[in-house]
């Protein structure tokens, strides 16, 4: 797509680093601006551009989207770009300056790939979801710590097969170590594991809660739930950070996505693939992996959950249950790794899921 003017933005918290450049005359035009859109959008208006043919760019980052919604509510395009899709640069200097510059040529070079710019609301709902997966991390984190704490001081807890059961949390809360000091310590660490499981519980009521108030919400969900270990949690994550999975030509982009398709380095008649290219968001993929578990062929035979949904929906379900358990039986059979099998179903999961939201 071919910009008359191309207006590079290099954000930060409290300010903005600006580049506009005429791609057909030449002339440009530089300002460092407060971190206020209206500011931006002052100064936009003082150039002598075409506003239906200037389009403004910035980096994905930690000042999120709404520098792009206010420039779209004001009448101004403009884009944002994924940044590991951006050119890889080779200069030495490296400034704000410098970057909006950049921003704006690789815009008129045609350089950038624009990611899609939420609304407000599932901007908010990706919050929420980020927070919760933030919290299951501090969570296993301060669980860790735990058990990390009883096999350092030697303490055997034998009640229970399991830990983080009521029986451990009765006995967690009486039990003497031989030191005050360690009883101290002990005592510490475990009321802060329960704190975390608080925090992820608090969130986890307030995530059904908005799910239950919203009916379209409640039925994209209900679409994903419909597959074995796909919990609400997580069905609620994959909506909030995909949304829209249209977007995505097929499945196979969508789990390219999600960083789950293998890397490859092949040239001529040599082809090379390694591990998977861990690209986009972690947190989904992490949550689909461990829902690849569930086809293992160890494991009891999938149950489809079709309440809720259409029976076109569960049949789609059913589809994917049968053929990924039969996937994971072949690749146990050829002998790969386990580990490995999970991620290869993970990435085949992704695809019939991203079929099951858009049909």
């Amino acid at each position: 797509m071919k910009y008359r003017t191309c207006v590079g933005i290099d954000t930060h918290s409290t300010k903005n680093e600006v580049f506009a450049l005429d791609t057909e005359t030449g002339e440009a035009w530089r300002a460092t601006l407060s971190a206020d859109p209206r500011d931006l959008g002052r100064f936009l208006c003082s150039l002598p551009v075409d506003r239906d043919a200037t389009t403004c760019v910035y980096e994905a980052g930690p000042t999120g989207f709404g520098l792009a919604r206010s420039l779209g509510l004001a009448g101004w395009s403009c884009v944002v770009a994924a940044t590991s899709k951006l050119p890889q640069r080779i200069d030495a200097m490296k400034t704000d300056r410098i970057d909006a510059e950049w921003l704006a040529r690789c815009l008129a070079a045609g350089a950038v790939r624009p990611v899609r710019v939420p609304t407000a609301a599932e901007e908010s709902l990706a919050h929420l979801s980020r927070l919760r997966g933030e919290q299951a991390r501090e969570k296993r984190a301060a669980r860790q710590r735990v058990s990390s704490f009883l096999l350092l001081t030697g303490e055997r807890y034998t009640l229970t097969k399991s830990l983080w059961t009521k029986t451990f949390g009765r006995w967690a809360e009486t039990h003497e170590f031989a030191d005050a000091a360690d009883t101290y310590v002990f005592r510490d660490l475990f009321r802060e594991a329960e704190h975390q499981a608080a925090r992820v519980a608090d969130t986890e009521a307030e995530i059904e809660r908005l799910v239950g108030a919203d009916p379209a919400l409640s039925e994209r969900v209900d679409r994903l739930t419909c597959l074995p270990r796909v919990g609400r949690v997580t069905a609620f994550s994959l909506v909030c950070e995909v949304y829209d999975f249209s977007r995505f030509r097929n499945g196979a982009a969508f789990a390219n996505w999600l960083g789950l398709t293998p890397s490859e380095r092949s040239t001529g008649k040599r082809r090379s693939r390694g591990g998977i290219t861990k690209r986009g968001n972690s947190e989904l993929r992490r949550l689909l992996v461990e829902a690849s578990s569930a086809y293992s062929a160890s494991s009891a035979p999938a149950r489809v959950d079709g309440s809720g949904v259409g029976e076109e929906v569960t049949e789609k379900a059913r589809r994917c249950c049968a053929r990924l358990r039969r996937r994971r039986l072949a690749l146990r059979e050829r002998g790969v790794a386990a580990n490995k099998a999970k991620v290869a179903v993970a990435r085949e999961l992704a695809e019939w899921i991203y079929y099951m939201m858009v049909m």
